[in-house]
């Protein structure tokens, strides 16, 4: 489901956002309001498809087992679940072989 008012993209993926709020050139209210928005609806799906490094999509998968009490089909984009985030701990089948990423 498309929203309008939602942006996506644009100024901002060049652009920090700790300035875009400091400066007042984003609304950190709204972009907390859709947040919880894509949140919400990505937990009203039957499937996911995303990246467990997001802890958006982390959430939205969370909500999806909530809702329905049982683990969803799921294809994360990047790498599984982690739990040790910040620390190069793991190997991963989408990077070279034998090497250690941060999750």
């Amino acid at each position: 489901h498309y929203v309008d008012s939602i942006g996506r993209g644009g100024f901002r993926n060049n652009v920090l956002i700790d300035q875009l709020l400091y400066y007042g050139l984003l609304d950190g209210c709204k972009e907390a309001h859709d947040a919880m928005f894509d949140m919400h609806f990505l937990g009203q799906t039957d499937a996911f498809i995303g990246k467990f490094s997001s802890n958006i999509d982390r959430v939205a998968y969370n909500l999806q087992c909530g809702r329905t009490r049982t683990y969803q089909p799921r294809i994360s984009l990047d790498n599984e679940w982690c739990f040790d985030f910040g620390v190069r701990s793991r190997i991963d089948a989408f990077h070279k072989k034998g090497e250690k990423l941060y999750c």
